[in-house]
């Protein structure tokens, strides 16, 4: 296993939910920025198409699987409006992939970035919270 790969795989078992959450939002950001890279440098290259449509697809995947992962009873409004965000997302990339538009994919990494700052936020709120439970048990000791 090379130091990236484990690395990568000590990273992911030892996250939490949310953690990981923001890492596959990382993830489809990424693979977005190297299609729209690869689609700037010019798909009559073979070697940037395939990059194109390999990035476009492994945002789709993550999307998909984002969507599938979604908490329908305990999130209630929120996971249904992610679910439909989701879904718009996934069809916008599909059109993004069959017209090479740039623009799409463009506004796709922006959404992701603000709903991966949402949970981020989340995160840091949650630690806070725990932190401060911490510190006042600690002090009725």
């Amino acid at each position: 296993m090379r130091a990236n790969d484990a690395y990568l795989q000590s990273k992911v078992f030892g996250a939490d939910g949310l953690e990981l959450v923001i890492m596959l939002y990382e993830k489809a950001i990424v693979s977005l920025q190297i299609a729209k890279e690869a689609i700037e440098a010019g798909v009559n290259n073979p070697d940037n198409l395939k990059r194109k449509v390999e990035g476009l697809t492994k945002a789709t995947d993550v999307i998909y699987y984002l969507n599938d992962i979604l908490d329908r009873q305990r999130g209630g409004e929120i996971a249904k409006n992610l679910s439909t965000i989701y879904s718009i997302l996934s069809d916008e990339l599909v059109r993004a992939n069959l017209f090479n538009d740039l623009d799409i994919i463009s506004k796709s990494i922006t959404i992701l970035q603000n709903l991966k700052t949402a949970w981020q936020d989340l995160r840091k709120q949650m630690q806070t919270e725990n932190s401060e439970g911490r510190k006042t048990f600690a002090a009725s000791i």
